[in-house]
C-alpha cells in the first residue's frame, strides 16, 4: 500500500479525478434540477440525460485512439480546463438570466465530448504510472473516489440547492473544480509508448478499427467484454428505474427511503474498496468473479424478501459486489491488453458498456409495470450469477498463461 502513496505520479492523477467527479456529480444534479424547476418537463429531462451520454458513446473510441497516438497528459489538461470553463460559462448565463435551453443543450453536449475525449487517456494512464501488482489497489483507490463522489457531491448539491436562489452560483463551484483538477495534472509524468508499426500514415479510423480487430480475436477479452460487461450491465442499468418504482409503489418509503438506498449501495462499494485495499481481497480473477456473483445473490434477495429493510440490506451486498466486480475486470483489462493499443481498446470497451446501460434502462422502463417485481429480480439476478460462474473458464485461462509468461521472464 505504502508504495501506491508513493507513486507520485498515480497520487496526482488521483487527486485529479476525485476533484473532477466530484465536481461533475455536483453539476450533473445541479444541471437536472434546473431542468425541472425551469421546464416541470419529463421529456426536457430526458433530453438533458441523452445530451450527457450520447457524445460519450460516439466519441470515446476516436478518442482511444487519440490518446495512444498523442501525448496523454496534454488531452488530459486541455480537455479539464475546456470543461471547467464550460461549466463556468453556464454558470454565468444562469446567474444572468439569459440561459435558454436550446443553448444549455448544446453547451452540455461540448461537455460531454470533451469529458469523452479524457476518459481513454485518463484510464490507459493508470497502467503506465502503476507496477502490475499495484494495479488492483490503484483501481480500488479509483472506485473509492468514484463512490465517495457519488455520495458527497449530489449530497451537498442537494443541501446548497435548498439555501441558493440561483444554481448558477453553485456551478461556479464545479468549473473550478475541473480546472484545479486540470492544474494537478498538469505535474503528472505519464510515460510515451512507442508503438513500431504505426507508419505515421494510419487515419484515425483505421487505428480505431485496429482496436476492433484486438477485441474480435482475443477469444478471451471478447468473452469478458460480452458476458462481464455488456450482459451484466443490460441486467444491473434498470436497477435505478427499480429502485425508484419499488420506493414509490412498493416500499411507499418516499424519496428519502431511494435515497437511502443508494447511499447504501455506495457505502458498500465503499468498504469493498477498502478491502481490496487492505488485501482482504488479493487475486483480480476471484474477484472479479466473486464480485458478479454477489451482485445476482443480491437481485435474487431482492427478489425473495421483496421487502423494504431486506432490500437496503442487499444493496449493501450490491455495492460491495459492483466494487469487486469493477476493479477485478478493470485490472483484467489492464493487464490483457497491450499498453501501445490501451487507449483505443479500453474506449471501445468503454463505448460498449456505455451503450448497453440505455438499453438496459429502457428494457427495465418496460418490463417493471407489466410483470411482477420479485419474478424480475429473481430472474435477473439468476442471470447475473449464471454469467459470473461462466467467466470461471476465462479466468483459469488468464490465470495459467499469466503464470506461464512469469516462469518464462528472465
Amino acid at each position: 500500500m505504502g508504495e501506491l502513496f508513493t507513486n507520485r505520479n498515480y497520487m496526482l492523477l488521483w487527486a485529479g479525478l476525485t476533484v473532477s467527479r466530484f465536481g461533475y456529480r455536483f453539476f450533473n444534479l445541479a444541471i437536472l434540477w434546473f431542468v425541472m424547476q425551469e421546464t416541470g418537463s419529463a421529456l426536457s429531462l430526458g433530453m438533458t440525460v441523452l445530451c450527457f451520454t450520447v457524445p460519450t458513446i460516439i466519441i470515446e473510441p476516436l478518442a482511444g485512439v487519440a490518446a495512444d497516438r498523442f501525448d496523454k497528459k496534454k488531452i488530459m489538461v486541455l480537455s479539464d480546463i475546456f470543461t471547467g470553463s464550460t461549466m463556468l460559462i453556464i454558470a454565468i448565463l444562469m446567474i444572468y438570466g439569459s440561459l435558454a435551453l436550446p443553448l444549455l443543450y448544446a453547451l452540455l453536449v461540448c461537455l460531454a465530448a470533451s469529458m469523452a475525449l479524457f476518459n481513454p487517456s485518463a484510464n490507459s494512464s493508470i497502467p503506465l504510472l502503476v507496477q502490475e501488482e499495484q494495479l488492483t489497489k490503484a483501481n480500488s483507490l479509483n472506485q473509492l473516489s468514484t463512490q465517495g463522489s457519488n455520495i458527497l457531491g449530489p449530497a451537498l448539491a442537494g443541501v446548497l440547492i435548498g439555501f441558493v436562489g440561483n444554481i448558477g452560483f453553485l456551478l461556479i463551484i464545479s468549473g473550478a473544480a475541473f480546472i484545479i483538477s486540470a492544474i494537478t495534472e498538469s505535474w503528472i509524468k505519464v510515460p510515451r509508448i512507442n508503438n513500431h508499426k504505426k507508419d505515421g500514415k494510419q487515419s484515425f479510423v483505421s487505428e480505431m478499427l485496429d482496436g476492433f480487430q484486438y477485441v474480435k480475436k482475443d477469444k478471451a477479452l471478447l468473452f469478458l467484454v460480452i458476458v462481464g460487461g455488456i450482459i451484466i450491465n443490460f441486467f444491473l442499468a434498470p436497477l435505478t428505474i427499480f429502485f425508484t418504482y419499488m420506493s414509490d409503489y412498493v416500499f411507499d418509503v418516499g424519496a428519502s427511503g431511494l435515497g437511502f438506498i443508494n447511499s447504501i449501495l455506495a457505502a458498500g462499494a465503499m468498504c469493498g474498496s477498502l478491502m481490496i485495499m487492505f488485501n482482504v481481497f488479493k487475486d483480480k480473477y476471484r474477484m472479479a468473479v466473486a464480485g458478479l456473483l454477489l451482485e445476482g445473490i443480491a437481485l435474487f434477495i431482492m427478489g425473495i424478501a421483496l421487502n423494504y429493510y431486506a432490500t437496503v440490506a442487499a444493496a449493501g451486498l450490491l455495492g460491495l459486489g459492483v466494487c469487486f466486480a469493477s476493479v477485478g475486470l478493470n485490472t483484467m483489462y489492464q493487464t490483457m491488453i497491450p499498453k501501445e493499443m490501451m487507449g483505443r481498446v479500453l474506449s471501445l470497451v468503454s463505448m460498449l458498456l456505455g451503450a448497453s446501460v440505455p438499453l438496459g434502462q429502457l428494457f427495465g422502463s418496460l418490463i417493471i409495470e407489466q410483470y411482477s417485481t420479485a419474478v424480475i429480480l429473481m430472474l435477473f439476478g439468476a442471470i447475473v450469477s449464471l454469467s459470473s460462474l461462466s467467466l470461471i473458464r476465462v479466468v483459469r485461462e488468464e490465470k495459467k498463461e499469466g503464470m506461464i509468461v512469469e516462469r518464462e521472464a528472465p
